[in-house]
């Protein structure tokens, strides 16, 4: 299942899965790996309003972040960097947001 649309069904309030947390959580890392290739993809397009505001993100975030986001708030770390701020940091790095 595209991810996109399981971010959109959780912003309509559908619970996710742990097996849909587990895809998600494959996408992420498979979305860090390409971007070195290329901020091309989709995930560097800006999410919907209404996914953005679910997620208490700013509007024109982007797919990355909120996929982030989720996972955080489903496998919240106890120490380390959060999901959230290990893709912030790698957009800081290629310019893709501003610090």
């Amino acid at each position: 299942m595209n991810y996109q649309l399981l971010i959109e069904s959780y912003s309509f309030g559908t619970a996710l899965s742990e097996q849909e947390i587990e895809l998600l959580s494959l996408e992420l890392e498979a979305q860090i790996m390409n971007i070195n290739i290329s901020t091309e993809f989709v995930c560097f397009k800006s999410a919907p309003q209404h996914i953005c505001e679910k997620l208490n993100l700013k509007k024109d975030t982007y797919w990355i972040m909120c996929l982030a986001e989720i996972l955080d708030l489903h496998q919240p770390l106890k120490l380390g960097k959060t999901k959230s701020v290990e893709v912030f940091d790698l957009l800081l790095e290629k310019g893709l947001v501003i610090g």
